[in-house]
């Protein structure tokens, strides 16, 4: 496996330096973020592609009662993801593997699904779309926040494993999969792009 590789699916040593160094590398782009987000107080909320599960932590700290899922594909994420939501594991916390193409929910089971820079990777992005929106209640919001990263990069090239889309691209995407009231704010190379299941 190539080290790249480990960007989308971190695995054994490499990719749990990986998720270290994604951590310190996204803590800006979460804090731009929460603010905005409507956190559920109760009912369920799932991070897809949760990574080594910090931003799982700030959904639990962001919200009083509501259960706070992670899942990823990775097995070094589920590990890290544990570790670092082992105080609130069994109570209000669960974390899972798992694939955003099929996600371990009934039908409008969840209130929130967020996904922090992890959309580039998911192979089938349009049947991940229809999935999340098949597991979001009424009312339930899908939040995407990205980070385009150095424009002078050709990051398709770096990370093959990756797919870049704009912040108006997956608007659109998000509401071909039916989302309505799709808004994007964006921040220098940092984007959010929010939508509602009717």
């Amino acid at each position: 496996m190539a080290f790249t590789d480990n960007f989308g699916n971190p695995r054994g040593f490499l990719g749990r330096l990986m998720l270290v160094a994604m951590e310190k590398e996204h803590l800006p782009m979460a804090k731009w973020a929460f603010p905005q987000l409507e956190i559920p107080q109760s009912g369920k909320i799932c991070d897809i592609g949760c990574g080594g599960g910090y931003n799982v932590r700030r959904l639990l700290e962001n919200s009083e009662g509501a259960k706070v899922y992670g899942i990823d594909i990775s097995e070094e994420s589920v590990k890290k993801a544990k570790k670092i939501n082992r105080a609130e594991i069994g109570k209000r916390c669960e974390i899972l593997q798992g694939s955003a193409e099929k996600l371990p929910f009934s039908d409008g089971e969840l209130d929130m699904a967020t996904a922090f820079e992890t959309v580039f990777f998911w192979k089938n992005i349009e049947k991940c779309f229809a999935e999340v929106r098949r597991v979001l209640k009424s009312g339930g919001t899908f939040a995407i926040i990205n980070n385009y990263g150095d424009p002078k990069i050709d990051w398709e090239k770096k990370v093959p494993c990756m797919k870049r889309y704009t912040a108006s691209h997956i608007k659109e995407m998000m509401e071909t999969a039916g989302f309505t009231e799709v808004s994007v704010s964006e921040k220098g190379t940092l984007f959010c792009v929010q939508g509602r299941v009717k």
